[in-house]
C-alpha cells in the first residue's frame, strides 16, 4: 500500500501498489482524505481522571529548553522532556529515568530530530537527512496512472450502499 502525504494540500492519497484490476469494474482505486488545517480542527477533548491512578506512585516529568544549534545547515531549537517513573508504577523495583529529545526547525516547521532514551529499551534516534529546501518533483504527489481517485467520503458512502445491499 502507498500513501502520500501533501502537506500543502492537506491531504493523504492511498493506492495498493501492483494491485490487480477490481471485477465488476476493473478499475483500481486511489482515495484520497482531506485533512482539516490546524486552525481548523476541532480541540481535543480533555482525558478523563482515573480514580485507579491516584493510588499509584505518578511518574514526575520535567521539561528543559536545550537552546538552539544547527542541524544539516538547520538552526534548530530543541527541548528534553525527562520522566521518572517511580518504583512500583511499572512494575519495576527502582525508579527508571527516561528521556525525550526534540529539535525542531522554525523556519521549516519540521523535526528535525528525535531522540529517546529509555533504559528498558535502549536509545533511538530518527534525524532528517539530505533535507532540500527545492520543492519536491509534483509527480511525486500524483496518483499513477490508471487508477481512479476518490474521496473518502464517497468510497465509504459506496461501501455503505455495498452493505446495505448484502443486508435486503
Amino acid at each position: 500500500m502507498v500513501f502520500v502525504t501533501n502537506p500543502v494540500a492537506h491531504s493523504i492519497t492511498t493506492w495498493l501498489s501492483g494491485a490487480p484490476n477490481r471485477p465488476p469494474n476493473n478499475t483500481k482505486v486511489a482515495t484520497v482524505f482531506k485533512i482539516p488545517a490546524a486552525e481548523n480542527r476541532p480541540a481535543e477533548p480533555a482525558a478523563k481522571p482515573n480514580p485507579s491512578e491516584s493510588a499509584r506512585p505518578q511518574p514526575i516529568i520535567t521539561t528543559e529548553d536545550l537552546g538552539t544549534k544547527q542541524i544539516q545547515g538547520l538552526e534548530v531549537s530543541g527541548k528534553r522532556t525527562t520522566t521518572i517513573v517511580p518504583a512500583g508504577r511499572s512494575g519495576n523495583s527502582a525508579p527508571i529515568t527516561k528521556t525525550h529529545e526534540i529539535w525542531t526547525s522554525a523556519d521549516l516547521q519540521l523535526v528535525v530530530k528525535q531522540e529517546w532514551n529509555d533504559p528498558r529499551s535502549g536509545k533511538r534516534t530518527v534525524e532528517l537527512e539530505k533535507i532540500a529546501r527545492t520543492a519536491p518533483d509534483p509527480a511525486l504527489f500524483r496518483v499513477p496512472p490508471g487508477y481512479v481517485v476518490k474521496d473518502a467520503v464517497q468510497t465509504l458512502q459506496e461501501l455503505e450502499q455495498k452493505l446495505e445491499g448484502l443486508s435486503n
